[in-house]
């Protein structure tokens, strides 16, 4: 069955409106004509099936049938602040990111950022790519994309509410993971991981003094793109819904 996600805004009484990029890609991709069923999510936990009833140029109306709650979210909100990294790494970042449970993720403009970018276009494309990958991997809500670039101590002020705070290092040589013990299990996580080149030591030294841990991976140097789906794996097999 086909999955959408729409604004609850967008539902009215039994029935729901779709708008946007969902309308071409019904109409001219899907090729479905009224009558046709599908289901749609409001980004609050309530699954809809419903049955298209009125097709216009910019919208589609369409019949709720029945609904349910569904949860498919981790446990574990993870905060994920990345750094932008070379050709199209960071979209392939975020999809994997969906993948594993994010909660938020924002892109961070580092010391060693090498890519350049127009933000704004960027963060519309990002955001519906965060989209889709919800829908293909069936999430009940949609993980939130910063509206812009952050710096990284932008990040370290947005994570003060976190339980735990994490920056990932490879220069750091005594603490792994494995060394964090909290006395409780952590519901929130704000993790910050590095581009190519990887963190400066004034940029740990700016998420320490916010109360990140600075931690090691292991023995080996990952790639950019890879440790962040590694920290993400780890600790929703550690704290989330991933065993």
């Amino acid at each position: 069955m086909h999955r959408f996600f729409a604004h609850k805004s967008n539902f009215l009484n039994n029935l729901v409106v779709l708008q946007g990029s969902d309308v071409s890609h019904i109409r001219t991709v899907l090729r479905l004509t009224v009558g046709d069923e599908i289901e749609v999510l409001d980004g609050e936990g309530t699954l809809y099936l419903v049955r298209l009833s009125e097709f216009k140029k910019n919208l589609i109306k369409c019949e709720i049938l029945s609904s349910k709650k569904i949860d498919t979210e981790s446990p574990l909100k993870i905060h994920l602040g990345q750094s932008l990294v070379k050709g199209n790494g960071f979209d392939i970042i975020l999809r994997k990111a969906v993948e594993l449970g994010a909660h938020s993720i924002s892109p961070l403009l580092t010391e060693r950022t090498v890519t350049k970018v127009d933000s704004d276009k960027k963060i519309i494309r990002w955001k519906k790519i965060a989209e889709e990958s919800s829908k293909q991997c069936g999430r009940s809500s949609i993980p939130k994309i910063s509206n812009s670039i952050v710096k990284l101590e932008t990040f370290c002020q947005q994570a003060s509410d976190s339980d735990l705070k994490l920056i990932f290092w490879e220069m750091e040589n005594k603490k792994r993971l494995r060394d964090i013990n909290p006395e409780t299990a952590p519901r929130s996580v704000s993790v910050l991981i590095g581009p190519e080149g990887g963190f400066t030591q004034e940029e740990v030294k700016t998420a320490r003094s916010y109360g990140f841990h600075s931690l090691r991976l292991g023995p080996r140097i990952f790639r950019a793109e890879t440790a962040p789906l590694v920290v993400l794996s780890i600790l929703q097999a550690e704290w989330g819904d991933i065993r």
